[in-house]
C-alpha cells in the first residue's frame, strides 16, 4: 500500500513540474527577446577637430639667461717704477680717492741729486749756445763788411778800366807815355784790390759758416741736456704715486720706511689696488648655441640676488668674438652705472639678455613635439593635414624662441626638403593624434 501511495504521488506531481519548467523557460525567452529589441544602435566616435597654420616668416625672439660676475670697470694695481723708500703714504683700504690725488711719496735722494746735476748741465749748454750765437752774429757782420769792401774794389776797378780806355784812344803825341803807364799800374792795382776783396768775402763767409755750425751743435747740446734733465725729472716724478682715476682703494701693501722697487714678476704684490666704482662690468659667458646671435647693444637685465633680487637695466657693450675652448662659451660684457655704490666687484649676478633674429621661417611652439630617448636620440615632428587626415612628419628645427620655433627641413618622399610655406600644420592638440588619423578641419590660419 505504501508503494502504491508513493507511485500515485509521483504521478500527481510530475505534470505540474514540467508545466512550471516550461513556464520559466518561456518567461526567460521573453525577457531575452525584449532586451535585444530595446538596445540602441552603436554610433562611431566623433572625429577630433583640429586647426592648422602655415609656416610664416617672422622675427624670432628669445632670452638667454646665464649667471654672471660683477667686476670693477677698471682695476689698476699701483706699482713703483723706481726703487726708493716709502717716505709717506696717504690713503688706506676703503678710502675714496680722486684722479691725481697723491697716494704715497717715495724718498729717492740719488735721483734728486742727478736731477740737480742735469739742470746745471742744461744751464751750461745754454750759455755756450749764447756765446756761439754771438760769434755767429760777428761772423755775419764780417761777411757784410767784406762784401762792402768788394763792392768798393769793383767800383774802383771799373773807374780805372774806363780811364785807361780813354788814355789808350788818345794820340801818343798828346799823352805822355809815363802817364799811360801809371794809369795801367792803377788799373792793375784795382784788379788786385778786387781779388783781395773777394778773398776777404770768402774768408768771412767761411768764418760765418763755422760759427753757424758751432751754433747748431750747441743747440743740439742744449736739446740733449734738456732731454737728459727731463728724463731724470720723469724718474723723480715716479717717486710720487697718484691715483689714475676716481675710485676706491681695495688693497694697501706698504708702510713708512719700506724699501720698494719695480716688480720682478707677476707674483710681486702691488703697493695699492684701485677700483673704479662709478661704472661696473658684468661678465656673462654665453653658450655656443646662442653666441652667434648675441650683438653689441642687445638689451639686458641684471638681477643681483644679494640685493633682494634687485634688477638693473643695461646693454651688451663688448663681445670677445672668439669662444673659450674649454667651455665653448662667448664672453659678453654689460656696463651698469653704479651711482649709489651698491654694486661691488666680486658680486654674483644673473643676466637675462634679449636676443632677436629677424626674417626666419617659424611655426608655433605648440605645433612641434619631440620624441626619443638618450640612447636612440631625439627627433622633432609635426602633423601635416592632407585631405582630411594628418600625417606625422619628421622635421629639423633651429632656434626656439618665445612661443615660436624655427623650422629648417621636413622629411618628404625623396628625403629632406625645405619648407615652402604652403604646408598646413596642425597647430595644437597634437598629443592625442596618431599618424594617418582622420580629423575634422575647423580653422585654417595664414
Amino acid at each position: 500500500m505504501m508503494a502504491q501511495q508513493t507511485r500515485s504521488r509521483r504521478l500527481g506531481t510530475f505534470p505540474f513540474f514540467r508545466i512550471g519548467m516550461f513556464a520559466w523557460a518561456m518567461i526567460g525567452m521573453g525577457l531575452v527577446g525584449c532586451k535585444k529589441t530595446s538596445s540602441p544602435p552603436v554610433e562611431a566616435p566623433p572625429l577630433p577637430a583640429v586647426s592648422v597654420v602655415y609656416p610664416a616668416y617672422a622675427p624670432l625672439e628669445w632670452t638667454v639667461r646665464q649667471p654672471g660676475s660683477i667686476e670693477a670697470f677698471e682695476e689698476t694695481p699701483i706699482v713703483p717704477k723706481i726703487a726708493g723708500y716709502v717716505q709717506k703714504w696717504n690713503v688706506d683700504i676703503g678710502d675714496r680717492v680722486k684722479k691725481g690725488e697723491v697716494l704715497a711719496q717715495l724718498w729717492v735722494p740719488d735721483l734728486v741729486a742727478d736731477l740737480n746735476q742735469k739742470t746745471v748741465e742744461v744751464q751750461q749748454a745754454r750759455q755756450t749756445l749764447a756765446v756761439a750765437e754771438s760769434h755767429l752774429a760777428s761772423a755775419a757782420a764780417a761777411v757784410a763788411e767784406a762784401q762792402a769792401g768788394l763792392m768798393r774794389a769793383r767800383a774802383n776797378l771799373a773807374f780805372w778800366q774806363k780811364h785807361f780806355q780813354r788814355i789808350c784812344k788818345l794820340d801818343n803825341s798828346v799823352i805822355d807815355q809815363q802817364v799811360k803807364e801809371e794809369t795801367r799800374n792803377q788799373l792793375q792795382a784795382a784788379e788786385a784790390g778786387v781779388k783781395e776783396a773777394e778773398a776777404k768775402v770768402a774768408r768771412a763767409e767761411a768764418d760765418r759758416q763755422e760759427s753757424e755750425a758751432i751754433r747748431n751743435k750747441d743747440r743740439v747740446d742744449v736739446a740733449v741736456a734738456e732731454a737728459a734733465r727731463d728724463k731724470m725729472q720723469t724718474l723723480v716724478n715716479y717717486a710720487t704715486l697718484t691715483a689714475p682715476f676716481d675710485g676706491v682703494v681695495t688693497q694697501r701693501n706698504l708702510n713708512t720706511g719700506d724699501f720698494v722697487q719695480p716688480p720682478a714678476g707677476p707674483a710681486t704684490a702691488p703697493l695699492y689696488v684701485l677700483h673704479r666704482r662709478d661704472v661696473v662690468r658684468v661678465f656673462v659667458d654665453v653658450p655656443e648655441s646662442d653666441a652667434v646671435w648675441i650683438k653689441d647693444g642687445a638689451a639686458a637685465r641684471v638681477r643681483v640676488p644679494i640685493l633682494q633680487d634687485r634688477e638693473f637695466e643695461g646693454k651688451i657693450r663688448r663681445l670677445s668674438y672668439s669662444l673659450k675652448r674649454q667651455t665653448r662659451t662667448l664672453r659678453a660684457e654689460i656696463d651698469l652705472p653704479n651711482p649709489d655704490d651698491l654694486l661691488r666687484s666680486g658680486m654674483y649676478a644673473y643676466a637675462t639678455i634679449q636676443v632677436e633674429r629677424s626674417n626666419t621661417l617659424t611655426l608655433p611652439a605648440s605645433a612641434v613635439f619631440t620624441q626619443g630617448d638618450v640612447n636612440e636620440g631625439y627627433q622633432d615632428f609635426c602633423f601635416l593635414w592632407d585631405n582630411g587626415k594628418v600625417r606625422r612628419t619628421p622635421i629639423k628645427i633651429g632656434l626656439r624662441g618665445e612661443g615660436r620655433v624655427e623650422v629648417l627641413k621636413k622629411r618628404g618622399p625623396a628625403g629632406w626638403e625645405d619648407f615652402t610655406g604652403t604646408e598646413k600644420v596642425v597647430e595644437s592638440g597634437i598629443a592625442s593624434l596618431s599618424d594617418g588619423q582622420e580629423v575634422l578641419l575647423v580653422a585654417s590660419e595664414k
